[in-house]
């Protein structure tokens, strides 16, 4: 009896021991067969205390490599503590590349893993739990190939924070010029007295 007690406290101990840090929730839905129906959302709720942190917001999705197309649209529905939706929109992840067909993610054989994500340094507003609903929105249903679906909300770490300032202090390096900043006279002064 002590020695069961012993391995199941090692087992629990190493398990606990393994969870990310900085994760604050992490839940995957699996879907049946590997079919996901339109009427058919998967909704996840969790709990925020800190309004003062920033928060990164992942997609998990385990598809096959079969999965007839390269993408995923989804559209997300989240709604506050109190019930009013805080944002709905329709987003395109990309599972495979669209010119080679190569398979992304993580694993071997004829499964994927991906950990997406979707929202960076994202702050809520209030305490509380909130709402996070995925429907599937591809022109299939079912839409066969995807075998689960999650979430997950982790703490925003500092070097995140870096590369989101990198990423946008070089994106508006290679911003094009709008064609108004390229004039050299403005349209008042091309005027006749």
């Amino acid at each position: 009896m002590l020695k069961n007690f012993i391995i199941i406290f090692i087992l629990a101990l190493v398990f606990f021991s393994c969870k990310d840090p900085n994760t604050l929730f992490e839940a995957n839905q699996s879907l049946k067969n590997g079919e996901w129906f339109y009427e058919n959302p998967l909704a996840f709720e969790f709990e925020i205390q800190d309004t003062t942190k920033s928060y990164t917001l992942y997609y998990n999705v385990r598809n096959e490599v079969n999965y007839a197309y390269y993408n995923l649209f989804v559209t997300y529905y989240m709604h506050y503590p109190d019930g009013k939706k805080i944002d709905s929109l329709l987003m395109d992840i990309t599972l495979f590349n669209p010119k080679t067909g190569e398979p992304y993610g993580e694993g071997t054989g004829g499964i994927r893993e991906h950990q997406l994500p979707a929202f960076r340094n994202f702050k809520f507003s209030q305490k509380g739990k909130y709402k996070y609903v995925f429907k599937q929105y591809m022109r299939q249903n079912p839409l066969k190939g995807i075998l689960s679906m999650g979430l997950r909300v982790a703490y925003t770490t500092p070097e995140e924070i870096e590369e989101m300032k990198a990423y946008e202090a070089e994106k508006a390096k290679n911003k094009p010029k709008s064609i108004f900043s390229e004039r050299k006279n403005t349209p008042d002064s091309t005027k006749k007295q």
